[in-house]
């Protein structure tokens, strides 16, 4: 990318103001981060006044039956049978997060009455609902500008010759079927970004605008995705984190403009679970695991969910969701974390979680080197991808770079889709294993991860 004019360099400053970025070279370590999204990532953080709860079947039985001394033997509707849910355990619930889990809420968390559900069989299990945040950290971008080697390194500029994820080579193959949907659950996407736009997910049972349930899935106007943030059908992207995740899965290529994605034919489906400031929580992140979950067993080609984010403890409903995803062909993509912390040891979630469809990926740089700030793991992590000085969408139309884990962890996503475009009949154990024993190993990387090695789309295809 060059800058071909004052008014390009003057919005790129600006941005340069307005984003919090830091100024190391590859090889030198990130430093404090600024405060914000982008610290913080692996410590549990549970929201005050929140809880994930989830109800047992007599709950359920129960609701219904008072509701029907009640009412008769007139169907309730689904917020009437919620509210009676909250009223068993005196407490205000949200809609379902995931089947027959909710969020309790409240100024405090009234532990005596959650006692009583559980005690009256109500309840069965209460979690904190903990923060997750973006995985993401800024670089230097005019230091970074135009070196776009996590596809294709030449070597050019003192970068190590092919560490790439051989998208060039995999590109004969295949460039991903466009009936084919990666789900990116982050802070959304820019749905008009020119580079994005032909590849967004639309909805074929919905009619945008009309504000109607067409195809009665619990979701008005989804055409898009969903913004699960302000309970909303517009999952536009609102910080940029999204986006840019996105454009490194399924960019277009060959169109004269900025970049291209690892799997530039599949398509996005933007899943809103991050705020303006890459914030969120775990009770977000179970709708839209569940949501695209749900799209799958309605038809929906939805193989792939990339989630580069994390945060907070092991919450096993959010674990089981995995195992459902898993259940109906879904690969879950997660970012590793930028702690530099040993997952091994000191787990990050959803990265850490043993469900079988799960694949973490470390960072590393365009040296073949593991990131500074990146986490890694032997038995944890299982793979490194391209994760510094990563040009990607950007707000506005534009292009910018970033480091994290976050970046990482949609190459795998991309090379996945690549995949199941091929051989739809893979199940998500399969393609992880064989994008763990397709990768391309480096010295460097032993001990650090299961797979010590840079993953390859090519290699990948190869072995199919």
């Amino acid at each position: 990318m060059r800058l071909r004019n004052r008014t390009l360099l003057a919005f790129l400053l600006s941005c340069a103001a307005l984003i919090p970025h830091t100024t190391h070279a590859d090889s030198a370590p990130p430093g404090g981060g600024p405060e914000g999204p982008f610290t913080g990532f692996g410590t549990p953080f549970p929201k005050k006044g929140e809880a994930i709860v989830r109800f047992k079947q007599a709950a359920f039985r129960k609701a219904n039956a008072n509701l029907k001394q009640r009412f008769g033997n007139r169907t309730p509707s689904k917020n009437a049978l919620w509210r009676e849910l909250a009223t068993l355990i005196g407490m205000r619930i949200s809609q379902p997060v995931s089947g027959s889990s909710f969020v309790v809420k409240g100024t405090s968390i009234n532990s005596s009455r959650l006692r009583s559900g559980v005690l009256k069989g109500f309840v069965s299990r209460v979690e904190p609902n903990y923060k997750v945040n973006a995985f993401a950290e800024p670089s230097d971008f005019f230091y970074r500008l135009g070196l776009l080697w996590g596809l294709n390194n030449t070597g050019a500029n003192g970068s190590s010759k092919n560490v790439d994820v051989d998208a060039i080579e995999a590109w004969g193959m295949s460039q991903g079927s466009s009936d084919l949907v990666v789900a990116v659950i982050d802070t959304g996407v820019s749905l008009n970004h020119p580079d994005l736009v032909d590849n967004i997910w639309r909805n074929p049972q919905e009619i945008p605008n009309n504000n109607l349930d067409d195809d009665k899935n619990g979701f008005i106007d989804d055409f898009f995705g969903y913004d699960f943030v302000n309970n909303a059908p517009s999952p536009n992207d609102q910080m940029f984190h999204g986006t840019h995740c996105a454009g490194i899965i399924a960019a277009k290529n060959n169109n004269n403009r900025g970049i291209a994605g690892v799997a530039p034919n599949v398509k996005i489906m933007p899943l809103r679970v991050l705020n303006a400031r890459g914030e969120g929580d775990v009770a977000g992140v179970m709708k839209a695991i569940r949501y695209a979950i749900d799209a799958r067993k309605r038809g929906v080609n939805l193989r792939v969910i990339n989630a580069s984010l994390g945060g907070g403890d092991r919450v096993a409903g959010f674990e089981e969701l995995l195992r459902e995803a898993n259940q109906v062909g879904i690969v879950f993509v997660a970012a590793a974390g930028n702690e530099s912390n040993d997952n091994d040891t000191k787990p990050t979630y959803p990265a850490n979680f043993e469900s079988p469809n799960v694949i973490s990926v470390a960072a590393i740089d365009k040296f073949g080197q593991l990131a500074s700030f990146s986490n890694f793991g032997e038995r944890s992590v299982d793979v490194a991808a391209p994760g510094v000085g990563i040009w990607s969408t950007f707000l506005f139309g534009f292009y910018l770079p970033f480091d994290g884990t976050s970046m990482a962890a949609p190459f795998v996503s991309g090379v996945a889709a690549l995949m199941l475009s091929e051989r739809p009949n893979l199940t998500p154990a399969q393609v992880i294993s064989i994008i763990k024993s397709s990768s391309k190993r480096i010295s460097g990387l032993e001990g650090a991860m299961v797979s010590p090695g840079i993953v390859s789309a090519e290699r990948a295809l190869r072995s199919l």
